[in-house]
């Protein structure tokens, strides 16, 4: 079971938790223990965002979270081991982040997995485009530390051992809308999210079915870096998503392996074409990742578009002038807050 998420991790809840006492972890412990054993889990996922910055923010929470963080998930793994439980953590992939909330070589030692969010590194809340999950960094990047290789070897140089760490990938995309039509590049100005997905129904999202749909079938133009640092984006008229296909799945999934890496993760199952709804296959893009890293037999790498794809070097957009005026939604990290009706789904629906 997983214990956190974005929503969940404002205010001093966890801090309150960990730094009270020791006595304080031990009822929490005792109290999670009781939980895993009446309901059959194999254990916990600890998705607290973030030990000393409070969703993101480092001047949020205090200092002593990093250390404290660390003595929770040693006391849990005490208690875990002998029980043949697993205890994971979900881990920012933020180089400020990990400095200031992580004590890597404990976590590293005491976890079981630790799984590295390497998506969401750009989203409305930058007030201009970018790629929702980009696998290296880009020429002149205004964010250079926000790639999944960076990412990843900043944990391994900061004490992580590699065959615990979980390189994760997006099915969904983070989507704006542009402030001027014909500026439509990377880091073009934009006013918001871009508009609320038929199912997701979450302003500045989409799901990779939703993507694929307007891509292949309503007209919207993708843009493929040729290099293959971050995967495609596509916009139509003045809205715009980043998004990693299944080729971007395919290459993120070799660096996995090249790494000597525990695995990769998804977020989430319900986010890719599960249904076929583009006609390539049930889940392309997690059973493009399956492929490689289990070694498969090789599948298709289904087609984000029909028609062609436009190449750049992805150059970004010079000194964008953003539009004044205008609220922007604060980032919802993997974004826990779609609620659409239509966007739930049963267990069984799902086309592995």
């Amino acid at each position: 079971m997983t214990l956190g998420g974005w929503n969940d991790s404002a205010g001093d809840k966890y801090s309150r938790l960990q730094v009270n006492s020791p006595a304080a972890r031990r009822r929490f412990i005792t109290q999670v223990l009781d939980f895993i054993e009446k309901y059959g889990f194999e254990g916990l996922d600890l998705d607290w965002k973030y030990p000393a910055c409070w969703q993101a923010d480092c001047n949020k929470g205090p200092e002593s979270d990093k250390q404290s963080f660390a003595e929770l998930v040693k006391e849990l793994s005490n208690e875990f081991k002998p029980r043949g439980l697993l205890l994971s953590a979900a881990v920012s992939p933020s180089k400020m982040v990990i400095d200031a909330g992580y004590d890597v070589p404990i976590l590293s030692k005491y976890l079981d997995w630790i799984s590295v969010m390497t998506y969401d590194f750009h989203g409305q809340w930058d007030k201009k485009t970018g790629h929702v999950a980009p696998l290296y960094s880009l020429p002149n990047d205004w964010k250079p530390t926000s790639n999944a290789n960076f990412s990843i070897h900043y944990w391994i140089k900061k004490g992580a051992n590699p065959k615990k760490l979980i390189m994760g990938a997006p099915l969904h995309g983070q989507s704006f809308s542009l402030a001027e039509r014909k500026v439509h590049g990377l880091n073009a100005p934009t006013y918001g999210g871009g508009e609320a997905g038929e199912a997701t129904n979450a302003t500045g999202f989409l799901s990779y079915y939703e993507i694929c749909e307007r891509t292949l079938k309503k007209g919207w133009t993708v843009v493929q870096d040729k290099d293959r640092r971050i995967g495609p984006y596509a916009y139509k008229d003045d809205q715009w998503v980043s998004f990693d296909d299944a080729q971007q799945i395919k290459l993120k999934a070799e660096l996995i392996k090249k790494l000597g890496l525990g695995g990769g993760s998804v977020w989430a199952l319900d986010l890719d074409d599960f249904n076929n709804r583009c006609d390539c296959e049930p889940s392309p893009l997690l059973k493009t990742m399956n492929r490689v890293l289990r070694n498969y037999p090789k599948g298709p790498l289904c087609p984000i578009t029909e028609g062609a794809v436009v190449t750049t070097s992805a150059k970004p957009t010079s000194n964008p002038q953003l539009p004044q005026n205008v609220q922007y939604t604060n980032p919802l990290h993997h974004q826990d807050q779609y609620k659409g009706r239509s966007g739930h789904y049963k267990p069984q629906e799902f086309k592995l």
